[in-house]
């Protein structure tokens, strides 16, 4: 008796369940999933036989319309039966080891939202996934993805509910499958797409609109991202920006002649450019902006807010314990000729013991003649606080005794999407008994970054290197641009970049051995802390 009353809570507790009403959020978060699901798991719909956009569109209202678990499930049952039969796969087990830490199908067995029925015909599809060339996505030689033959939206600066949506959506399910540091977002990514359906659902406008779109971007927590609306030009001021002590503070020139006709100096904490507070406006607009860590998403921060349209603004400063006014000019930033400026240093003999390398500025040709000026040299400092040209493996030819690996790379499965495969290491340098036997002191700062960080790590597998600086930008790997829905470009990181032992360079940054950051007062004095510590090390 006793058994049948446990029977009969326990049936009608579970009947209960399934008549539960679902909320327009989680049920739009389950046609997003089955939409990417599909898309690229379906073999019929990955091959581009139907007009998917369109697909969306016809099922969003039935969806919305569902009361509960069993007319939900009802609904994709019969999308799933309308695209057509699929065959047993035959090359679906593998036994290849791969990068699973971003992998979760977990939802597609969900028997709170979805029934029985369901939940096998989607774990169906996944065991007999489409192993052929997707039609919506591909990969390039290198390994990252290529988003392929999607619609193209005119007029869509701020599309109607359901093309918000879409864009949502179709944007989550390219991050779910194919972009490598999911597993590293500060927020699930599951949660962030419940967040930003009602979002994007009350969005009122244009400009809330696409602040939404940034805000979604910038949820990747990754350097790389970022998304543009429109291809008009800004304005720059001639200075480089560091956070140091949570102030916004001058600690470089684009264009140091530019920067002393307009009286900015070395250590200037900028407060307000004209009436607006800049650490007020960074709280404000720190959610919209795209870091892989704390200190450069404020850094990218405070240059966001920097930039601008106008040519003329006004500097609130502090300098010297004093605040002042000053006009300055900003430019286009081709008139700083940054990138090929005749002052800048390729290297140099800081003294008979220590030569100096500047990454910046060599090229390949330059590499073999730089180590036979060197040659007596007992120690050199690379400098990457920039972005080097490829060549790596042409400095690893001269700083290595053998051939050594340096990086694990994984890319993602096309025949699993959510999985990634591993590359070979990575390798650099050759036996070479005639190598650099000195010392390496490697820079790096905030300003190192994707190759400069790559670079990085190459080198570090040198015969006896240092590694001296500050955190990285932690955005390692190829970059992958392709659009948001309207036309919008957008860019994330596409390989997964590890050291060799699986460490993590993204959002971490490389490995450093002696921190060192600057500082205001340094600065002021014209110092590079860094560099100095570096011939401090070097003269030992």
């Amino acid at each position: 008796m006793k058994k049948t009353f446990l029977l009969l809570i326990c049936f009608s507790f579970n009947y209960l369940i399934a008549q539960q009403e679902i909320s327009d959020t989680k049920k739009l978060a389950t046609i997003a999933k089955i939409y990417g699901f599909l898309k690229y798991y379906h073999p019929e719909v990955g091959k581009g036989k139907y007009d998917w956009d369109n697909e969306f569109i016809k099922y969003l209202p039935q969806v919305l319309e569902a009361k509960d678990k069993e007319s939900l499930s009802k609904i994709y049952n019969n999308w799933i039966n309308s695209l057509g039969k699929i065959e047993k796969c035959k090359n679906c087990d593998s036994d290849q080891l791969l990068f699973d830490k971003n992998f979760n199908l977990s939802w597609t067995q969900d028997s709170e939202i979805f029934n029985t029925e369901l939940t096998a015909k989607l774990k169906y599809i996944e065991e007999n996934r489409f192993q052929g060339e997707n039609f919506y996505v591909t990969t390039e030689p290198v390994g990252t993805i290529k988003v392929t033959n999607e619609p193209v939206y005119q007029n869509f600066s701020y599309p109607s509910e359901e093309y918000r949506l879409l864009g949502l959506f179709k944007y989550w399910n390219i991050i779910e499958y194919f972009y490598p540091y999911k597993y590293l977002t500060d927020q699930k990514w599951d949660s962030v797409l419940t967040e930003m359906i009602p979002k994007f659902r009350s969005a009122s406008n244009k400009e809330d609109y696409q602040s939404l779109v940034k805000e979604l971007i910038a949820k990747l927590d990754d350097t790389h991202a970022w998304v543009s609306f429109n291809a008009e030009k800004v304005k720059y001021l001639p200075i480089k920006i560091s956070n140091i002590d949570n102030k916004a503070v001058v600690s470089g020139f684009y264009n140091d002649s530019l920067a002393k006709v307009n009286n900015l100096k070395l250590g200037d904490i900028l407060l307000k450019i004209n009436a607006v507070n800049i650490q007020e406006e960074t709280e404000k607009k720190s959610k919209y902006i795209s870091g892989s860590n704390a200190n450069i998403k404020i850094r990218q921060t405070y240059q966001e807010i920097l930039f601008g349209k106008d040519s003329i603004i006004t500097l609130t400063i502090e300098r010297n314990n004093q605040i002042e006014k000053i006009q300055a000019n900003r430019y286009n930033f081709d008139d700083f000729k940054y990138w090929d400026s005749p002052k800048a240093v390729k290297t140099k003999s800081i003294n008979e013991k220590i030569g100096y390398i500047n990454m910046a500025s060599i090229k390949g040709a330059d590499v073999s003649d730089i180590f036979k000026s060197f040659e007596n040299k007992k120690v050199i400092i690379i400098d990457l606080r920039n972005y080097p040209a490829s060549i790596y493996k042409l400095l690893s030819k001269h700083l290595n005794s053998e051939k050594r690996d340096f990086s694990k790379i994984y890319s993602p499965n096309m025949d699993y999407p959510g999985m990634f495969r591993y590359k070979e290491n990575l390798q650099t340098g050759i036996k070479n008994s005639k190598n650099f036997k000195g010392k390496v002191i490697l820079l790096v700062n905030d300003e190192s970054i994707s190759k400069s960080e790559f670079t990085a790590m190459a080198i570090q597998t040198a015969d006896n290197v240092i590694t001296i600086g500050n955190q990285t930008a932690g955005a390692d790997g190829n970059v992958v641009i392709f659009e948001y829905i309207g036309g919008y470009k957008t860019a994330i990181s596409g390989n997964g970049i590890l050291y060799p032992d699986k460490t993590e360079t993204q959002r971490k940054g490389i490995k450093i051995d002696i921190k060192i950051k600057p500082t205001i007062e340094g600065l002021k004095q014209g110092r590079d802390e860094i560099l100095d510590k570096a011939i401090e090390l070097g003269s030992e």
